[in-house]
């Protein structure tokens, strides 16, 4: 067995660049124009969110869990990726929990009990990944998996606290982590911005558990 410290990234990614951005290409040409639908929907549940309407919020975002899931990771990445369908099966899991928790009790305060910067903080995030992020990338909330799990994080944080809010932020924080680690050997020069996003949830889910912010 060789020795572990010899490897790199690039060891473990086993497609080049020009191919997995071809992939991204492919289903961009596949699915136009699902994706304005889909981005429409990711505004719907951020107004949602910000209204105070936390279930319906949360409703939305599992058929873009489902749908990246299943196009991105079952369709598209598994001819590239072993991982993929295992990928793709964590994100129906996120989809299946995000609905389990719309159709509970066990949601969130009421908006007013929210720290404001960290409300102001997830819709920031949110818009970002539905707006900014496709330019940067041409990636599409709801069809690729980054945007739909940065957009999530955004959401979550208008939207829920305690320890269901961490359960609920697992897998996105994950994902983005499996993200980043695989556009660094892509060269992407937004790699670290997956894994940065979920540290910065992470930090302003904590701040967002301080009444003094109200």
């Amino acid at each position: 067995m060789g020795n572990w410290q010899s490897y790199r990234l690039e060891d473990f990614i086993p497609f080049s660049p020009e191919i997995y951005w071809r992939l991204v290409e492919r289903i961009n040409e596949a699915f136009w124009p699902l994706h304005i639908l889909t981005a429409a929907l990711g505004v719907a549940a951020l107004t949602l969110a910000l209204r105070g309407n936390t279930r319906v919020a949360l409703a939305l975002l599992a058929p873009a869990w489902l749908s990246s899931g299943i196009i991105f990771h079952f369709e598209y990445y598994a001819e590239l990726n072993w991982a993929a369908p295992w990928f793709g099966w964590s994100f129906i899991v996120q989809a299946a929990l995000l609905t389990a928790i719309a159709a509970t009790n066990a949601t969130p305060r009421e908006p007013g009990h929210s720290g404001k910067v960290t409300r102001l903080s997830g819709a920031a995030i949110t818009i970002g990944a539905l707006l900014a992020y496709p330019l940067i990338t041409a990636e599409t909330y709801g069809l690729h998996p980054d945007p739909t799990a940065i957009a999530t994080l955004g959401i979550l944080l208008v939207s829920l606290r305690g320890v269901i809010a961490w359960l609920a932020i697992l897998i996105p924080t994950l994902w983005c982590l499996v993200s980043t680690l695989t556009l660094i050997p892509l060269e992407a020069a937004w790699a670290p911005l997956p894994l940065a996003v979920a540290i910065v949830s992470g930090a302003f889910l904590i701040m967002g558990t301080d009444r003094r912010e109200d």
